[in-house]
């Protein structure tokens, strides 16, 4: 026969208990000052590249444009024209770096025979380094104060000097990944 358990073996309540939430109220605090504070001290840069677009318009001019495409791969660059209005050019690696200098020169060039071009099209394969990325893209942006001086016209006729190469750069292969 079951006999009911009796008193002795249970536990008597011992009421509410209060968590000491002052401590780690504190700790946060402390937290979120020195979060805000680090992130004060982070240089942030932000290189701004549109997304390519598909016009559904039709093509209106008579001038095929340059569509200046540098595909970045392992084995080096690569600089050409889908038109063919310059020559490919192909820029191998050198000490596992690419070769920048001469890659800047053939771009300075370009920029010289269509000095109203602004856009680039970057198309690097998977494989190709953020750091080299940025690299390219810096040695195709801007002029450095070693190269010729180019003249664009401005508003009124006024010949203004050219500061930036090709500073419009677009990815164009962001969907494949290739």
């Amino acid at each position: 026969m079951l006999r009911r358990p009796s008193n002795r073996r249970r536990s008597h309540s011992q009421g509410d208990i209060e968590l000491p939430l002052v401590p780690i109220m504190d700790a946060f605090v402390t937290l979120i000052a020195f979060l805000l504070m680090a992130t004060s001290l982070l240089a942030v840069t932000l290189i701004d590249t549109p997304v390519p677009i598909l016009s559904s318009l039709p093509d209106t001019s008579k001038e095929k444009p340059l569509t200046l495409t540098v595909k970045l791969s392992e084995d080096g660059l690569k600089l050409e024209s889908p038109f063919n209005l310059i020559p490919a050019q192909n820029f191998p690696r050198t000490d596992k770096n690419y070769d920048l200098e001469k890659f800047h020169e053939a771009l300075v060039a370009i920029k010289q025979k269509f000095p109203k071009e602004r856009k680039i099209i970057f198309m690097p394969t998977g494989v190709v380094k953020y750091d080299e990325i940025i690299q390219v893209m810096d040695a195709s942006r801007k002029l450095s104060k070693s190269d010729p001086t180019l003249f664009l016209e401005g508003e009124g006729g006024v010949q203004k000097a050219e500061t930036d190469l090709f500073p419009e750069v677009v990815f164009g292969n962001i969907i494949s990944g290739s």
